[in-house]
């Protein structure tokens, strides 16, 4: 069968505008588009796309069109004067107070052009190349961009999924979506159902040392956000003490000691008043913790029996408070006669695994249990450092609420302290280098993705000075040369970690 085209013979259309759907071939009309037309469409094509990239960007379209009317009103020499002053002012704002220039102009300024040139600009294809995008009824799907948010090292891109997606799809690509935007790191979270927020690192801001927080002898404690470094996106690491024990694993010289430092240090006012009495144990001969003797109220590193002694006597006031409080409160306030006891175990594998001495050692860990199991409701609370997390080393892991990990030696080893997944969702502890010490993850509450943090860089004169500054008025030989100052213990239950 032949059919005529403009007037011209076309072949037969069995060869001609045929394609299978199902297991059926059909037929389609053969349809010719006239050459001007294709001119006139390639022609308007640029000024189609301007004006929908104009409607999609309204705020900077307002600003241009704003500013082409204001040349054209107030003529070029006063718009240049204008300009010159208004660049003026910013420069002096910028130097002058750069915190609100920076929230309130440049990193503004800077989502709207990544939000364009990084992620919008290659949005489409990327979804393509990654398979989030989706192919229903010859129809694509792709996930839309909802808004981008530029902090000082992170940015923030909220993501509407398409119908029939999970957050875990996104995670697995991670890795290729860090790659293509030029992340250091990016993060996957859940916002809300169909709505989650790609957190992408630009610079890492724990790559350089942190210096000790500022605290002084009168600064109020708030137990449930103690200042001990920095997270990764330059905000204070708040770690909470209130209700939880705190477990510190990593490897050999992954910087253990400068979280137990920090969180001392950051509990320095308290235990100056008398609020807070550490109680600090040192398998290790006192070579990490006897520098701060003057800070703690009981001390031993030499005797396992004295050892597991004490923790037996903590076992003992716990007890004793338990029953004391029993009907009166639920929760624990501490006064100078009865204070926060903090125990301190620095490498408790010595005591729980590597102790020769059996008998010893199924009493330490019968303490340690107790004392975990029992002790966050009437003011007893466990921090320990360890470097192997395996249940053979330490059976009672999952007892400690609170866990951070820092560099860790194998894979396996960071989903045994964050939880099951966790590495999946970016706590690379085995990937951090030896030269960061400090530098770690912790899961926040009520976030199920991890952060990462970077302990105080606490050095041996800060510790003497931290010693001497916040001597406790329990310890040994303690003489009262001037009265310590009344300090607040705050126990509100913020969120911190």
């Amino acid at each position: 069968m032949f059919k005529v085209i403009h007037g011209e013979k076309a072949p037969d259309l069995a060869n001609v505008g045929v394609r299978r759907v199902g297991g059926t071939l059909v037929r389609e009309p053969v349809v010719t588009i006239p050459r001007w037309w294709l001119v006139l469409r390639w022609l308007l094509s640029p000024v189609g796309r301007l004006l929908a990239m104009c409607l999609r960007h309204p705020v900077p379209t307002g600003l241009v069109v704003f500013t082409v009317a204001l040349y054209g009103y107030v003529g070029e020499r006063t718009f240049v004067g204008g300009a010159l002053v208004l660049a003026m002012l910013l420069v002096v704002w910028r130097f002058a107070h750069r915190g609100t220039f920076d929230k309130l102009v440049w990193l503004p300024l800077l989502a709207l052009w990544r939000g364009w040139w990084i992620y919008k600009r290659h949005w489409h294809a990327t979804m393509a190349v990654t398979g989030l995008a989706v192919v229903y009824q010859d129809t694509e799907y792709v996930p839309a961009i909802v808004r981008v948010r530029c902090g000082p090292h992170v940015d923030r891109v909220t993501v509407d999924m398409v119908s029939g997606q999970a957050p875990e799809q996104w995670q697995r690509v991670s890795s290729a979506l860090a790659h293509t935007f030029g992340a250091i790191t990016l993060r996957v979270r859940v916002v809300r159902p169909r709505r989650i927020a790609l957190e992408c690192t630009r610079s890492d801001s724990l790559v350089e040392p942190v210096a000790p927080l500022p605290i002084g002898p009168d600064s109020p404690v708030d137990l449930a956000a103690l200042p001990v470094g920095v997270q990764e996106d330059g905000t204070p690491w708040l770690l909470r003490l209130f209700g939880t024990h705190v477990l510190v694993v990593g490897a050999s010289n992954a910087g253990k000691g400068s979280v137990v430092w920090s969180l001392l240090r950051a509990l320095g006012p308290a235990i100056r008043a008398g609020l807070v009495a550490p109680w600090v144990l040192d398998p290790k001969g006192g070579m990490e913790l006897a520098a701060g003797q003057r800070m703690f109220a009981r001390f031993e590193a030499d005797s396992y029996e004295a050892m597991a002694a004490l923790l037996e006597e903590a076992v003992g006031i716990m007890d004793d408070r338990s029953r004391r409080l029993r009907g009166v409160t639920r929760q624990h306030t501490a006064t100078v006669d009865d204070p926060l006891i903090l125990v301190v175990v620095d490498e408790m594998a010595n005591l729980t695994a590597y102790l020769p001495d059996a008998g010893l050692r199924k009493r330490i860990s019968a303490a340690l249990s107790l004392l975990l199991s029992k002790g966050r409701a009437v003011g007893v609370h466990v921090v320990a450092a360890l470097q192997d997390p395996r249940k053979d080393v330490l059976p009672f892991r999952n007892l400690f609420p609170t866990r951070i990990a820092l560099r860790l030696t194998e894979s396996t080893e960071v989903d045994m302290v964050l939880g099951d997944g966790m590495r999946d969702r970016g706590a690379l502890c085995d990937l951090i280098p030896v030269e960061l010490p400090g530098v770690g993850y912790v899961v926040l509450n009520g976030v199920p993705e991890p952060i990462g943090v970077r302990a105080s860089n606490i050095t041996d004169d800060d510790i003497d000075a931290m010693a001497e500054l916040f001597r406790s008025p329990h310890a040994a030989g303690f003489v009262e040369d001037d009265e310590p100052s009344a300090t607040v213990l705050v126990p509100a239950q913020r969120e911190g970690q």
